[in-house]
Order: C-alpha cells, then sequence, then structure tokens
C-alpha cells in the first residue's frame, strides 16, 4: 500500500503542479480516496462503508488542483489592487 500511496501522491502532486512542500497535504488526500474507492476484494464495495457500516456519500468531492480565490483584506491592498487572489484548492 505503501508504494501505492507514494505513487498517487507523486501524481497527483505534478498534475497539480503544486511544490513539494504540499507533500504532505497530497497524501492525506489520496489516502482518503483510497479508503473511499472502490475495492475488488470487497467485490468493489468501498472500503469506508465495510469498515463504519454507513453509507458514504461522495457528492462533496471536488476536483484537487482547481482554481480558487481567497479575499485580500483592506489592510493587505491599496485602492487599485485586486480584491482577491488565485489560488489552488488542495483539501
Amino acid at each position: 500500500m505503501n508504494r501505492t500511496i507514494l505513487e498517487r501522491t507523486r501524481s497527483m502532486r505534478i498534475h497539480a503542479g503544486l511544490l513539494k512542500q504540499f507533500w504532505a497535504d497530497v497524501v492525506s488526500m489520496a489516502v482518503y480516496l483510497i479508503n473511499r474507492g472502490s475495492s475488488v476484494p470487497l467485490n468493489y464495495g468501498i472500503l469506508e462503508k465495510a469498515w463504519t457500516g454507513k453509507e458514504i456519500n461522495l457528492n462533496y468531492l471536488r476536483i484537487f488542483d482547481c482554481f480558487s480565490y481567497v479575499h485580500v483584506e483592506l489592510e493587505s491592498r491599496s485602492k487599485l489592487d485586486p480584491k482577491s487572489k488565485i489560488c489552488i484548492f488542495i483539501r
């Protein structure tokens, strides 16, 4: 499983264009997705459901590396500066 996590982490980080300093966040997301993905030994059931016995709702998931905007406080900008800055959503 360690190799699987490492390969997924590397792939997700490179695809998102993130710096290596975000490796812990990417590992966390990779493990989260593995636990909520289908598993062949469980006849393509979901690991989280088998562990907890609860139905799993995945409608809240978003694209890992999508762009988002963060508001810049008035104290940190001048009149002509943008009110937001673009960031990459990683959680």
